[in-house]
Formats: structure tokens, sequence, C-alpha cells
């Protein structure tokens, strides 16, 4: 997957300057699972003020309390992530470019996971289908905006397109 991120700062002087327009550094594409890929734009974390590329250090997608991350991820449909061509090669590919959030996807109900965040998803292409684990589900259109509040819940492709969404996630404290 390639991201253009223009990225602005300060310079010494207190101006507005542009540090980088480049592909996100932080992206990939599994080759285990045709058409699915995920890049890490940016992260927020204690540290402020802080102009280096926080996605380069960060060691997981899932942000602390009052922290942030910004991703984009492609969703192949259901059929082709479902059948990945090899299965030990997806899960070493996603549990390395995937850290923190892969921890979270339970291996007995694929795709299902909880994260301690608030999402803002967006889907900016295809067709999504949202699933709570009361097993009720939504269509997700482009355009459409998911609030995520900690829920237990998967992302379905049912369609035979990739499916594009942007994700904020916000670290929140667990009740």
């Amino acid at each position: 997957m390639k991201i253009r991120r223009v990225v602005t700062g300060l310079d010494a002087a207190g101006q507005s300057v542009f540090i980088s327009d480049d592909a996100a550094p932080r992206s990939c594409s599994f080759e285990s699972v045709p058409g699915h890929a995920m890049a890490h734009l940016w992260s927020t974390g204690s540290m402020s003020g802080v102009q280096q590329d926080p996605t380069l250090a960060a060691l997981s997608l899932v942000p602390g309390a009052g922290e942030t991350s910004l991703a984009i991820y492609d969703f192949p449909p259901d059929i082709v992530m479902q059948n990945p061509q090899d299965v030990g090669q997806m899960i070493e590919e996603l549990g390395s470019a995937l850290p923190g959030l892969f921890e979270c996807f339970e291996p007995d109900h694929p795709g299902m996971h909880t994260t301690p965040t608030i999402d803002y998803g967006i889907l900016l292409q295809g067709e999504l289908w949202l699933e709570l684990d009361n097993g009720e589900q939504k269509r997700i259109q482009p355009g459409d905006i998911v609030i995520q509040q900690g829920t237990r819940h998967a992302w379905r492709n049912k369609s035979d397109q990739v499916a594009r969404a942007l994700f904020v996630m916000i670290g929140a404290k667990r009740d």
C-alpha cells in the first residue's frame, strides 16, 4: 500500500514548514492475503511538540489512554480473507505489521476483536459490514462514519472488491 503523507511542523524560528511529503513509511501489503494492506499514518503519545515521525517508533497500533493512532486499512473480500495462501505466513505478517492490534483478535472467532479505544471509522471506498458480538450487522457504504466505543466487533467484506477505511483510534480506559 502506498499512501502519500504530507506532514507540517515548525522550524527553529517557529514558522510553518513542510517536514515531509512522501509515502507513509510504516505500510505494507500482505502477500498471504491478496488485497489486504495497511498504512499507519500518524500517532500521538505523551510527548508533545515532537516533530519526528512517531510511526517509526510506535510499537503498538493501539494507543494508550489519551493517545491516538491514525491508519488506513484495505479489506479484501471475505472469500480471500478466509482463504489465505499460507496461514503461517499470514499470522507472521499480521503479527509483525499490526503489533498491539493483532493480539486483540480472537483466534476462535475470526475477525472479532475488542480494543480499549474510541474509534472513528470512515469508509472511503467499497462496502463493509460491521458485525457486533450479538450477530447484528449493519452495511457501511463510502462516506459513512462509524463510532466504535470499545465494543467487540468484526469487519466483513461481502463484496467482490477491496474496501478501504480510515480509522482514528483514541486510547481510552476501560471501566
